[in-house]
């Protein structure tokens, strides 16, 4: 009986995601308009030159996917001489919801202000409300410069009567201005002769004689209606009208003018020119059949059926639920018949770790790892990196403890080196069984990362993760759905690796606010990279001394930064803000900058355009043992990169006695403590500029935060870093040991219940 229940419950909720996931499609992706003809007009008005402009005309659109929304619109948007458009009616198969949501989805391509008139269609259906409350009133006037826009109700949604009176006030505050358009739905005359085409002009002949001598009283310039799919023009008593119903509506097969099209009008002081843009081919009968059959889908999830169908879903959804807990039975104390696996903390740990990229590669990952590495085993843990092997490696050089995996691919770009490791080697997991790991750290949420994961699983490790990069700030590299990774993917990525982890590492509090604002609830611990000062002991005065005298002389300060020479690391604010700086203070200096990357050439360019060659040194790339030396041989450290979940070269910097100025972000406010060791300042270059000037002409306080910032990266030792990296670890361990149980036990019960 469970069985069956468990069975119903899974088919009911796969019934309610369908509907509900579609439902929520639509109001989120197809919105409801919100008097979109008042917002679009006050764009218009803001218009600046008002005497000389273009509009298209267009009618009779009918929901078109193919012609319209496919092409029609990508021909408007290619054309930057349209100001805006104008719809005479028509634009909806019918009045109900589902046919203005779309439509409105199609309006939001069009890239200028678009105005649609009342017509024929937008009111079947108990349309008329819908239009009024998305759209606006059914008639209405705008004036633009010496230019009157009068728009009618032709429906009979409005008395003729109140028409006239109206429409004669308009046009009489119009008749100062040099040119008059008039559009409507249906035309003021009989398009021709054809019986089944009475619905496309105004039945009314009192009606259509006031308006046709009214418009020529006033000397209206053209007036434009939507009518049948076809284009009509002519001239009544010295006013040009205009019938354009080619926006999307099917045509008429016996009508040599029955063709897609838009009109284009261009107003040049006295001058109007009226165009035609014809859409070339004809709609698909293909296309045609699935558009109708997918706009009768669209809108059952309108309809109270539906809605029926989504209240009696929950509601099954509720009982079976309710049936399956109540019949549950569970136990929330820990099972003592299963012995503690976690063992003593201060046992040595076996631990793998899975990197993508590694050394020689240098990064700020690798460096992490190989120093986190260094650490451990210093305590005398044993750690393995698997990491992949990169061309031309020597693996002599390499210690026993580097496991390099083969290749599947590789690129080397100038941004980045793309190594590909091959992770269904079987040799992976048999160097892995080789060991009885006890902890496996993954570095990365994808490839390698996953590896880990996977290997852990089979093998009931606990895994750790540690976030090291701001992966959305790596949108622009991706050839397509760039925002789509930015806002969306690239968290949702995140988020599950590590919810599937036993415990998390973050480098910064900030990093660890950010892991729980995307909603991972795992133990994370903030363990930053730690600082190697090993290699500053091994730099003598002298070396460091005979560096700084290769870039300044006595009496010049030495300013230094540190980054990959890219886009996302904000470099070219850097050059901006020491062209600021030299026009700014009397101070003489030098800046180096060591790193390269893909914008080293546009640098040297604007280093030259700026006057800043005697100023400004690209160091290129310095391995990361010799980094130091520049550290200590330099004054003052800037920082401008946004994109860093930790910004280690800061800590680097201070170890090296120098003070930082950086731009707040992600990464930064952890360790920058504003006039302690540092200053961080809004992305602003004359505020971030007066702090390094601040600094320059100021030695006593930079002297002061020179040794506040050296003991403050005392911290961040080696030793200091593995122990909480331990910790962590001990953490994932019982972590793993709670999950381990929980299982048990739910097959226990699952055994139970099915003996039953």
């Amino acid at each position: 009986m469970r069985k069956k229940v468990k069975f119903l419950l899974y088919i009911d909720i796969v019934i309610l995601v369908l509907v509900l996931g579609y439902k929520g499609y639509l109001y989120a992706f197809e919105p409801e308009a919100n008097t979109a003809n008042v917002t679009s007009i006050k764009e218009i008005r803001r218009m600046e030159d008002t005497d000389s402009y273009t509009f298209a005309v267009l009618g009779n659109i009918k929901n078109s996917i193919d012609i319209f929304d496919k092409r029609m619109v990508n021909t408007i948007n290619e054309d930057s001489d349209i100001n805006f458009v104008i719809s005479t009616g028509n634009a909806v198969l019918d009045g109900s919801e589902d046919k203005y949501r779309i439509l409105n989805k199609s309006f939001e391509k069009i890239q200028v202000p678009t105005i649609t008139g009342f017509g024929q269609t937008e009111m079947t259906d108990r349309g008329a409300l819908r239009f009024y409350r998305q759209f606006g009133p059914f008639y209405f006037s705008y004036q633009l410069g010496e230019s009157y826009f009068i728009f009618l109700d032709t429906t009979g949604q409005t008395s003729e009567e109140l028409q006239k009176e109206w429409l004669k006030t308009e046009l009489e505050q119009a008749s100062g201005c040099r040119h008059i358009f008039v559009f409507l739905n249906k035309a003021p005359y009989v398009i021709h002769d054809s019986s089944d085409d009475t619905d496309q002009y105004i039945q009314s002949d009192s009606f259509r004689h006031f308006l046709t001598s009214i418009f020529a009283e006033y000397k209206v310039d053209a007036v434009f209606a939507s009518g049948p799919s076809i284009y009509d023009e002519r001239e009544i008593d010295g006013v040009g009208y205009y019938v354009s119903g080619g926006a999307g509506g099917p045509l008429l097969s016996k009508e040599k003018n029955s063709f897609y099209h838009y009109m284009k009008i261009t107003v040049s002081g006295e001058e109007v020119q009226y165009g035609i843009v014809k859409q070339g081919g004809q709609s698909s009968p293909i296309l045609n059949t699935m558009e109708n059959v997918w706009i009768f889908i669209h809108s059952l999830f309108y309809t109270n059926r539906t809605n029926f169908t989504i209240m009696v879903s929950i509601l099954v959804l509720l009982a079976i639920v309710l049936y399956i807990q109540a019949t549950k039975e569970v136990n929330y104390y820990r099972d003592f018949t299963h012995p503690n696996q976690q063992g003593p903390r201060n046992k040595k740990l076996t631990i793998a770790m899975f990197t993508n990229t590694y050394l020689p590669f240098i990064g700020g990952v690798p460096n992490s790892i190989h120093r986190l590495a260094k650490g451990l085993r210093e305590q005398g843990h044993e750690v393995y990196i698997f990491a992949p092997k990169y061309p031309g490696l020597n693996q002599q050089e390499d210690d026993p403890y580097t496991i390099r995996c083969e290749l599947m691919w590789y690129r080397k770009t100038k941004v980045f080196n793309f190594p590909i490791v091959n992770i269904y080697s079987t040799k992976i997991e048999e160097a892995f069984a080789a060991h009885p790991f006890d902890i496996v750290h993954v570095h990365h949420p994808f490839w390698m990362g996953k590896k880990g994961m996977q290997l852990a699983r089979k093998y009931q490790i606990p895994v750790v993760f540690t976030y090291h990069t701001r992966f959305d700030s790596y949108y622009r590299f991706l050839p397509f759905l760039k925002l789509y990774f930015k806002n969306v993917l690239s968290h949702k990525m995140v988020k599950h690796f590590a919810q599937n982890c036993n415990a998390i590492v973050a480098p910064t509090t900030t990093a660890k606010e950010y892991l729980s604002n995307i909603g991972v609830s795992r133990h994370i611990a903030v363990l930053p990279t730690a600082i190697d000062f090993d290699d500053y002991q091994h730099s003598t005065v002298d070396s460091v001394m005979s560096l700084r005298q290769s870039f300044v002389q006595e009496g010049e300060l030495l300013l230094c930064s540190v980054s990959r020479l890219a886009q996302e690391k904000n470099i070219f604010f850097l050059i901006d803000a020491i062209h600021y700086i030299k026009h700014h203070t009397d101070v003489p200096f030098s800046c180096i900058i060591v790193g390269d990357g893909p914008e080293k050439e546009h640098l040297k360019q604007r280093i030259q355009e700026d006057g800043l060659e005697e100023n400004v040194v690209l160091i290129g790339s310095v391995a990361p043992e010799e980094v130091n030396q520049y550290y200590q041989a330099s004054d003052l450290f800037l920082f401008s990169s946004k994109s860093e979940t930790q910004g280690m070269v800061i800590l680097e910097a201070m170890a090296g006695h120098c003070p930082v100025v950086a731009v707040a972000s992600s990464g930064i406010d952890d360790v920058v403590v504003n006039g302690e060791n540092g200053y961080k300042t809004i992305e602003r270059i004359e505020e971030w500029a007066k702090k390094v000037i601040y600094l320059m002409e100021h030695p006593k306080e930079r002297e002061e935060m020179s040794s506040r910032a050296y003991h403050f990266a005392k911290r961040y030792s080696i030793p200091n870093m593995a122990k909480e990296a331990v910790s962590a670890y001990h953490e994932a361990q019982k972590d793993y040991e709670m999950r381990h149980t929980a299982v048990v036990q739910e097959e226990s019960s699952r055994d139970v219940i099915s003996n039953d």
